[in-house]
């Protein structure tokens, strides 16, 4: 299972998601190599916060393609201003917004666990 899921997971980043980078014209498919030698070790790492490497490899690799397919996405969002940096500052501000929150909701939960 694991081989096929991870030769999908390579045709769709592959082939299936966009260029984000494509604003930037002529250069976009070098800076989209660049990006992706980048992004590899980022996803990885990012996988990795809730993976434990070996345990289940059909898993990991399905989160990595949507960790990846994520992080796409957030850098075609970006490039909607052209990555503009005030637009940036106001993503990362608004990821760590959502990842504050969303840890002070899980403490939350994990304490109303322990109350019962």
């Amino acid at each position: 299972m694991y081989k096929i899921i991870s030769l999908l997971s390579l045709l769709i980043r592959q082939f299936c998601l966009p260029n984000p980078f494509e604003c930037f014209g002529d250069s976009a498919l070098l800076i989209n190599w660049i990006a992706g030698i980048v992004m590899a070790p980022i996803t990885y790492l990012i996988v990795g916060l809730v993976y434990d490497k070996g345990s289940e490899p059909a898993v990991g690799s399905l989160l990595y393609l949507v960790t990846y397919a994520l992080l796409t996405g957030v850098l075609c969002v970006m490039s909607i201003f052209s990555f503009a940096w005030w637009w940036i500052l106001i993503l990362v501000a608004t990821f760590i917004g959502a990842i504050i929150g969303i840890r002070s909701i899980g403490e939350k939960i994990e304490a109303s666990r322990f109350r019962n």
